[in-house]
């Protein structure tokens, strides 16, 4: 589980994107799948993307315009990073780094 800053919350809306970029070294290839979790009042929402492992840049996008927050009451961020069948293999994340753009309004 990796907390994003507070500040990380505000201002946040569904018309935002959000990406996640990584450095990441495997030894034996398995997948590797980003959890986005946000909670809103009582509520979780919970978005899932599989990082593309394998590729020179690693990098998933979260729309937040397909989930169902309520932009006034979130008050919490944070990324899993779930590894499937991780057995006997070496991980290791050199860099993560997330931004936020907003959607293009056409």
């Amino acid at each position: 589980m990796i907390d994003a800053p507070a500040d990380a919350c505000e201002g946040l809306q569904r018309r935002h994107i959000v990406r996640v970029n990584a450095i990441v070294e495997i030894e034996k290839q398995i997948e590797v799948f980003a959890r986005l979790n946000i909670k809103h009042g009582p509520n979780t929402e919970q978005l899932v993307l599989e990082l593309p492992i394998g590729e020179d840049d690693v990098m998933v996008e979260f729309d937040l315009g397909y989930s169902e927050i309520n932009e006034k009451r979130i008050e919490r961020v944070w990324l899993d990073l779930i590894f499937e069948s991780p057995e006997m293999n070496q991980v290791t994340i050199r860099d993560l780094a997330f931004c936020r753009y907003p959607r293009a309004e056409i």
